[in-house]
């Protein structure tokens, strides 16, 4: 049996619309009349029944409808029933019953699927809504929030109950959402919990493959903001783009844990992981998609039947950053590259087996890295049908320069730094070929070398040989650096494409 799992921009819908406060007065009917304007602009077909009764606006039967016409697959989703009740201040009191079935169906052009019911039953709940239609404010907390996933069916067949289990549990959430109506549709998110857990499951039936994924994040806080057009096609990310489309937020949490364990292809394993916190960032614009994720005191073992013991890691400090342009243009763009590895620290049983002399160095390690340059596309990688006419043989673009502002190696008592910059020629495919001219330097610094050289030696790791050819290559590369076994390089590849090492050509 194969599970499928089938996310879209209905995830945006829910978000604002349980999570989003002013001053004016509103009332049910404003609201309701704006969250079916918003749907509708955001490529969603809505229906519903509604009744007034008093000052409540009970909302039944609510089917979205999200079709996605490349893929000839549409998305619907329905909820039992939403009551918006006016209050004498102006406002507007949401309510949303617990437990809270909602059916959701993907269907083909010629078959179903998928199917499920997406089960939120919550407590200690309120949401308030303040300002004007073109100005809204939502404030909102809960004691308990709890998603679950039951009655999954995939291609017309009923998965059985034991064979997948899927819950997110949320407690302590509370937070606002101003959406404004301009010339653009803005929205300022402020969200944030005490704890988030998780629990994950299946067994596959037509298989030995089984598992089981739990975690939990504490002291969440996340903050975002950003603006869609008025009128959004979902389907046509590119096209929203170009209208003004942009979001940025940060997530954030004070500790986090994890484990898994199962069984594939007939053997068993298990991890699990634990941290002091991180954060995750992300941008994302005509201009660029950034991400910015970084993790602090971070803990990692992992047992498997391939493995003689278990796999134990420590890290002060991990990092990555990602910014690239999107877009077609004619000019080159920014993009950046970012990785840190620090102080990386593993357990005596790993050293112990290629190293149970001790003698390496133990130190903690660093790897680390920071590029940054200029790039441009040739396609809109956000435009399907444009990504889809490269052949494959055609790169979507072209690199017009990199500059190394940080590198560091640091291990087993030896230390490696460097920085550079190179520009590209893409108009000569022949001085290297198969690739854009370059023309720049790269200054490197390494210490500790002729030691490991050494170790590695009485290690039995290296011959005599050996080291000696390792030592005539650096000799060819490098020259003596400032302090004891210290040695520096500058590679240059000029204009005309010879490579100079130290001033030498070696090319």
């Amino acid at each position: 049996m194969t599970f499928r799992l089938v996310t879209g921009g209905s995830a945006a819908v829910f978000c604002s619309i349980f999570a989003q406060a002013a001053l004016a007065e509103i009332s049910p009917r404003d609201v309701w009349a704006y969250w079916q304007e918003y749907m509708t602009a955001s490529g969603y077909e809505i229906s519903a029944s509604e009744q007034m009764s008093g000052d409540t606006l009970t909302i039944s039967d609510i089917t979205l409808t999200l079709p996605a016409p490349e893929d000839q697959v549409t998305m619907t989703v329905v909820i039992p029933s939403i009551a918006l009740t006016g209050n004498s201040e102006g406002t507007v009191s949401a309510a949303f019953p617990s437990p809270m079935p909602m059916q959701v169906t993907i269907d083909a052009t010629d078959a179903e699927v998928g199917s499920g019911e997406v089960v939120i039953t919550h407590s200690g709940s309120s949401m308030l809504i303040s300002g004007e239609p073109s100005n809204l404010t939502y404030t909102h907390a809960s004691d308990e929030t709890t998603v679950t996933l039951t009655n999954l069916t995939v291609e017309g067949e009923p998965v059985p109950p034991e064979t997948l289990r899927f819950s997110v549990v949320l407690t302590g959430t509370s937070g606002t959402s101003q959406m404004t109506r301009t010339g653009m549709r803005s929205f300022d998110e402020l969200f944030r919990a005490e704890s988030l857990s998780y629990d994950f499951a299946f067994d596959d039936p037509d298989s030995d493959d089984q598992g089981q994924f739990s975690g939990e994040l504490r002291g969440l806080n996340l903050t975002a903001n950003g603006a869609m057009p008025l009128e959004m096609n979902a389907n046509n990310m590119a096209a929203a783009l170009e209208a003004g489309f942009n979001v940025a937020g940060t997530f954030a949490y004070d500790a986090g844990k994890s484990s898994m364990a199962g069984t594939g292809d007939g053997e068993s394993f298990s991890a699990s992981s634990a941290s002091q916190g991180g954060t995750v960032s992300v941008a994302f614009d005509a201009s660029q998609l950034a991400y910015d994720l970084t993790g602090n005191q971070t803990e990692i073992e992992i047992t498997s039947q391939q493995l003689p013991f278990p796999i134990s890691l420590e890290m002060a400090e991990t990092a990555l950053k990602l910014a690239m342009p999107v877009a077609r243009s004619e000019e080159p763009q920014d993009f950046a590259f970012g990785l840190t590895l620090r102080d990386f620290v593993m357990s005596d049983m790993i050293w112990g087996m290629f190293d149970p002399a001790g003698t390496l160095p133990r130190d903690p390690a660093t790897v680390s890295m920071d590029l940054t340059g200029k790039a441009k596309l040739d396609v809109d990688i956000m435009d399907p049908a444009a990504t889809a006419a490269l052949d494959g043989t055609q790169p979507p673009g072209e690199l017009h320069a990199v500059t190394i502002n940080d590198l560091l190696v640091s291990m087993i008592g030896a230390k490696l730094t460097g920085t550079g910059a190179f520009t590209f020629d893409n108009a000569d495919m022949q001085t290297f070929p198969g690739m854009p001219r370059p023309e720049g330097f790269v200054e490197l610094a390494l210490t500790g070398a002729n030691a490991v050289l050494d170790k590695l030696i009485q290690m039995g790791f290296v011959s005599d040989n050996d080291a000696m050819g390792a030592r005539m290559m650096m000799g060819m590369f490098a020259v003596p650096g400032e302090g004891e076994d210290s040695l520096k390089s500058r590679i240059e590849i000029n204009e005309q494409g010879q490579v100079l090492a130290n001033g030498q050509r070696i090319r």
